[in-house]
């Protein structure tokens, strides 16, 4: 238990101070809590000696009053300190995870890793925020009630107070057993509810696929069993809790029963006088309560620590710039010497060299596999190369912060991904700084100003996550109006109208025209129409270069770029015919 305070006071950095504070201020309130019990020593003193004056009656009255006061003071400046500071760590660290994510290799994400993320960052977190503080208070209440309590039965009656101090050790041996159940158990309970969440995030994600090939039943049921194999270890957790928790509680019962009968005992043996007796009676059926609690709340605290051991795993995860620094490029060209790479034992790229010069366009062509997405992944830093160097205005981005080097590039995906909030800030997501006309400008260029503007709400229209409230022409044009706020030097565009119709493919067309004026261009080319204008192009085949030139060298060459080019030729004059039907 105390080791959960230490570990909370480390969690809490710059904060610790407050809740240290917030310590103080509990044990105080602790101690005033007994005020009671030596008011009645004191009425029961007067009563039998048949002394008691109504001025006792006000001396005794004010004085509960003011420690009620106090205590009500106390408890409210506690409260203050321990919840807020609470909230203050966690939205903290929520912003401290965000920054470390950007700066995780992508790969993270793909192994298995989301629903541990999830479950940390939006689970974890917020059981830590909600009852962290507040199990805080229960702990440090509970010790000291436990403390103050021996200390008054020793001061009251050593004999008493010794015997209740024996039976207490006893019980916390008992408490340290009811931990380690939970240590053992909590772990596998947190797995559990990482593998449920992953498995009904797949299953949002994919419901349009999941719809399409009826397959609702199949899928739902791997999520059922999900759902059960939670609700299971939840249930075996917390039964493995009970034994232990009834014989922790069953101590202070016992502590409860032998304080009874050596206050009487000791009355009648004539060695423990009346009111001390009487105010034994009263004192002993509430001074364990904070203590026992403690019992309660040890199954959440094993969770929440298990929680926290989640969450600081993922704070270990090694960031791809630690040791860079923050740059301001010269010049804007891109390089490739001698690159190699692999998603774990699959070699992707091999040996790899080329150089695109500032301002010029380089069309990236290859069949599907080949290496023209992990060209720009390794551009851009979503992974880092295991052999070689990738040079960005001649700066190997290795020693480049994430950040600096992003600055300085845009990418705009085949694949868009817009998020819930409106239309002003998906397009300001490229430049938080910008003014709404800037905003207003960009979405010109990019030719989505109209049909932003048609809308109800214009630009404060909320497009729902993933911008599924929009077209795929219109969500791709306000892609391109990011990039063009955003306004980098160097462009990296997985080609925006692979899966567009031709209406949306003019407007595209016109937006990206607008985008790549003056950029260094690296285009990874769906349509080779698209690219006979691009200074060089590269054909990738298994990982390599087999080809570079312009359009009109490597299509005067008997070469991959050449039959390439001419299947894509007379794969466009490809039409369905009532002949071709019918055959069918």
């Amino acid at each position: 238990m105390l080791r959960f305070v230490a570990r909370m006071l480390e969690f809490a950095g710059p904060h610790a101070r407050k809740l240290k504070l917030a310590f103080v201020l509990s044990f105080m309130e602790s101690l005033l809590a007994n005020m009671p019990v030596f008011a009645a020593l004191y009425v029961f003193a007067k009563m039998i000696d048949r002394t008691i004056t109504s001025s006792d009656a006000w001396l005794v009255g004010g004085v509960m009053l003011a420690a009620v006061l106090a205590r009500c003071v106390l408890r409210r400046l506690f409260v203050t300190l321990e919840s807020g500071t609470g909230y203050d760590i966690c939205a903290q660290e929520r912003i401290a995870i965000g920054e470390r994510f950007k700066r995780f290799p992508m790969g993270f994400f793909t192994e298995g890793n989301l629903g541990n993320v999830t479950s940390a960052v939006s689970i974890d977190l917020l059981f830590v925020e909600e009852q962290g503080m507040g199990a805080l208070d229960k702990v440090i209440n509970g010790f000291a009630g436990m403390l103050i309590g021996c200390a008054v039965l020793l001061a009251v009656d050593w004999r008493i107070g010794l015997a209740v101090t024996v039976i207490t050790g006893f019980a916390l041996l008992s408490l340290d057993k009811l931990q380690e159940v939970g240590i053992k158990h909590s772990r596998e309970r947190q797995k559990q509810q990482a593998k449920l969440t992953a498995a009904v995030l797949e299953y949002v994600r994919g419901i349009s696929v999941i719809k399409s090939l009826n397959m609702t039943g199949e899928k739902a049921k791997s999520v059922h069993e999900a759902i059960e194999s939670a609700r299971d270890h939840a249930i075996d957790y917390e039964e493995k809790f009970n034994p232990p928790s009834f014989r922790y509680q069953t101590w202070f019962s016992l502590a409860t029963a032998v304080t009874v009968l050596m206050a009487t005992v000791l009355y009648y043996n004539g060695s423990l006088s009346m009111p001390v007796m009487l105010m034994l009676l009263v004192y002993v059926f509430y001074m364990y309560t904070p203590v026992k609690s403690l019992a309660t709340i040890t199954s959440m605290i094993r969770v929440m620590e298990a929680g926290l051991d989640r969450y600081e795993r993922l704070n270990q995860v090694e960031i791809l710039d630690e040791g860079a620094s923050e740059m301001r490029l010269n010049r804007y060209d891109v390089e490739f010497r001698d690159v190699s790479f692999a998603y774990e034992r699959d070699e992707v790229l091999r040996n790899i060299s080329f150089h695109v010069p500032e301002k010029s366009m380089t069309a990236l062509v290859g069949a599907s596999g080949s290496g023209k997405s992990t060209i720009a992944n390794l551009i851009v830093r979503f992974w880092d190369v295991q052999q070689g160097e990738v040079l960005a205005g001649g700066v190997n981005v290795k020693s480049m912060t994430c950040d600096s080097l992003l600055n300085h590039i845009a990418m705009v995906f085949q694949n868009v991904y817009l998020f819930n909030d409106t239309i002003y800030n998906n397009i300001k997501f490229g430049n938080p700084d910008a003014e709404f006309a800037e905003v207003v400008a960009a979405a010109k260029k990019a030719r989505c100003h109209d049909f932003i503007a048609a809308l109800e709400n214009g630009y404060d229209t909320v497009i729902g996550e993933g911008g599924g409230t929009l077209s795929g022409g219109e969500k791709q044009r306000i892609s391109i109006a990011r990039a063009i706020l955003k306004d980098a030097p160097i462009i990296i565009l997985d080609e925006a109208t692979a899966s567009v119709d031709p209406d949306n493919e003019q407007y595209i067309q016109q937006a990206i025209s607008e985008l790549i004026k003056d950029k260094t261009l690296i285009v990874i080319a769906h349509r080779l129409s698209t690219i006979r204008s691009a200074d060089q192009i590269l054909v990738l085949d298994h990982g390599q270069i087999v080809q570079r030139g312009t359009h009109d060298e490597l299509i005067g060459q008997d070469g991959p770029y050449a039959r390439l080019w001419h299947k894509r030729q007379a794969a466009r004059s490809w039409k369905i015919t009532a002949e071709s039907t019918a055959a069918g």
